[in-house]
């Protein structure tokens, strides 16, 4: 069973793959009620947010790790550039819901999604294209990797991990992971209502004509990416930054794996 969190469609991309190598079934979070068997392998597959976790996969090990992560249990981690000590807090929040930790871990780099800050936007679309390619090859290793049953840590950590995990998430969960800041230009959104499907934890409602956020937000940007007429922002700090979003759908259905790619404003 692979468990799977997904904003923007990268860790459903690389869940849609893993789950093919492995012959396993998907569940998509937060939504999910389906239930692993007794002996069977367990998968969390997420984006690092902060060099951390989602608050959706705080509240799924919360709410359920002592009923359906009792098997071999391992995460796959996705990632812009690095993940910092995010299976660390992982392990941290499984430990105190079940009192056990994970026996593998892994990242895979994706194209960057994290617009709302100075420095930060979308890759260029060459770079998009490289790590997507070597996501495929990524996830067959990391496949490889769980069907043998290896318990390895294996993820790129990046530059100063203590730092990132444990001084600046705890910054950006406090100021930073919220739906205040996001507003709209009334004058070029059309009512279409693709951040609301966008939004996979439902905290969007098309109120007026508008969307409005409902205070549960989980941080993915899936609205601001999808939104077809640029018109969502957070704060003043997505001005001119550019839009990703990866449509992917199950190997099985689709080798190909459709791609849309917003690029530019």
């Amino acid at each position: 069973m692979i468990y799977y969190f997904s904003g923007t469609g990268n860790s459903r991309y690389v869940a849609c793959h893993l789950a093919e190598a492995l012959g396993e079934r998907l569940s998509r979070l937060p939504f999910s009620a389906d239930e692993p068997a007794e002996d069977e392998a367990v998968g969390l597959v997420f984006p690092a947010y902060a060099w951390g976790i989602p608050k959706t996969i705080e509240d799924f090990i919360r709410n359920h790790a002592s009923s359906r992560l009792k098997g071999w249990l391992y995460a796959v981690i996705t990632c812009g550039d690095d993940v910092g000590y995010a299976d660390r807090v992982l392990d941290k929040a499984l430990w105190r819901a079940c009192g056990r930790r994970l026996d593998a871990a892994f990242s895979v780099q994706m194209p960057n999604t994290y617009v709302c800050l100075p420095g930060f936007d979308v890759d260029s679309l060459e770079l998009t294209e490289a790590k997507l390619a070597g996501a495929e090859h990524r996830v067959r290793d990391i496949a490889a990797r769980i069907g043998k049953r290896e318990p390895v840590r294996h993820l790129v950590r990046g530059g100063f991990p203590w730092t990132k995990t444990y001084v600046l998430r705890p910054l950006f969960k406090r100021f930073l992971l919220t739906d205040r800041y996001f507003h709209v230009s009334t004058s070029c959104c059309t009512s279409c209502g693709k951040c609301q499907k966008a939004c996979p934890v439902d905290n969007i409602r098309i109120i007026g004509g508008t969307p409005q956020w409902q205070s549960c937000c989980a941080g993915c940007l899936a609205c601001y990416h999808a939104c077809p007429q640029h018109a969502i922002a957070f704060g003043s700090m997505t001005q001119k930054k550019g839009q990703y979003l990866l449509q992917a759908f199950r190997p099985a259905t689709d080798d190909r794996l459709q791609k849309t790619l917003l690029r530019g404003h």
